[in-house]
């Protein structure tokens, strides 16, 4: 009987020992395979470089331009944010109507960020109502200014 006891203590702990094994192994081969949710065409590096270099924000913008057309060519959901960063880059390039157009799909791709997308739309289409109110107004006469 104690051979027996002894016995099958022994198989119960090799069973345990290598089913350890085979969840540790497969944990670590499923992270080492796992893909993240998005696809990022390498964003961070790529804006990191621009940090460091400013000269680099056109390559970055590039970069985020073909990898947004690959991804909505490829029917694939655009990564969270680089609508709204290529649409800021737009804006510091000075085209308001690209900003515009990228922050709206990113508004619409991510409702969680309507938001701050929203505010900026809002920003920049009341900048705009301001410069075409300011070209259409008629040009202010000069006023004599009396001597001091």
């Amino acid at each position: 009987m104690h051979m027996n006891i002894q016995n099958m203590r022994s198989k119960w702990s090799l069973s345990i020992r290598w089913t350890a094994i085979a969840v540790i192994a497969t944990a670590i081969t499923g992270c080492a395979t796992q893909r993240g949710l998005y696809q990022w065409g390498g964003y961070d590096s790529a804006l990191y470089t621009s940090y460091k270099n400013p000269e680099a924000v056109v390559a970055l913008q590039t970069n985020l331009e073909k990898h947004i057309a690959a991804m909505q060519s490829a029917k694939q959901k655009v990564a969270p944010g680089l609508h709204a960063e290529l649409g800021s880059l737009y804006l510091q390039s000075g085209d308001s109507k690209r900003a515009l157009d990228q922050y709206r799909q990113e508004r619409q791709a991510w409702p969680e960020s309507r938001g701050l997308m929203d505010a900026m739309i809002r920003t920049l289409e009341s900048r705009a109502e301001k410069q075409s109110d300011e070209s259409t107004a008629p040009a202010s006469l000069p006023v004599d200014k009396e001597p001091v």
